[in-house]
């Protein structure tokens, strides 16, 4: 009796493992600024953007495309935030006389205002400088402007209950914009955080499956040759 419910246990705990989804987790990087990988902080005052530099903590090896690099024109590219109280859930991003500006609306109306660097920053700044929120049927809409896509941007938000400014960054994915848009030819390789930890869970979630049923089969092997 005791073994039939320790090999039930191992079956309903393989189930588990191979049943449970990856998680999208916004944690710390796994990698970021190392240059044997591609990834590194761009000299803004080199005469030549340095393509095979990113600097960022939510994208690795990608290609920054600036608004030379794509076609004029509107599109709602994808956005992602490093903070799960900051979703983005849909943006509008204008591309046009050689400058990006995109309005962007989040998941809730927490944030009263944002500004374009970083918390200290938006602290010290004049009050003219922070973006008000267009609030309507329960989200927050900001307009930001947008030095390239697939380049991480500093963008802090003023939580309403805490009346403090949070760090926040975001990231417009070139590759969520319609095919043909992108003029330079991207790097393949490059992906978010995100990608990478989903890849992790997945190898964590096949190794314990394959302790798990490891153990079903040792305790069958076991029973037929040594009872």
């Amino acid at each position: 009796m005791r073994r039939a419910a320790t090999v039930i246990s191992l079956i309903i705990a393989a189930f588990i493992v191979f049943a449970a989804p990856a998680e999208t987790v916004f944690a710390g990087p796994l990698v970021i600024k190392d240059e044997s990988r591609g990834i590194g902080v761009e000299d803004s005052t080199a005469p030549e953007r340095d393509r095979s530099l990113q600097d960022g903590t939510l994208v690795y090896s990608m290609t920054p495309v600036y608004p030379e690099d794509a076609e004029e024109g509107e599109y709602e590219p994808e956005v992602i935030s490093d903070s799960r109280f900051f979703k983005i859930v849909h943006s509008d991003l204008t591309n046009r006389d050689g400058r990006m500006e995109a309005v962007i609306t989040i998941s809730s109306t927490s944030y009263a205002y944002v500004f374009q660097g970083t918390a200290e920053q938006a602290a010290a700044a004049d009050k003219s400088e922070w973006i008000a929120a267009d609030e309507k049927d329960g989200y927050g809409s900001f307009t930001v402007s947008v030095e390239a896509l697939n380049k991480e941007i500093p963008c802090a938000a003023y939580s309403k209950k805490k009346q403090k400014w949070y760090d926040r960054n975001i990231v417009f994915l070139a590759d969520s914009l319609p095919e043909g848009s992108v003029k330079i030819e991207m790097n393949a390789e490059g992906g978010t955080i995100v990608d990478t930890q989903d890849a992790a869970l997945q190898v964590i979630y096949i190794a314990l499956a394959i302790i798990v049923l490891g153990g079903i089969l040792n305790h069958f092997v076991k029973r037929r040759f040594y009872e």
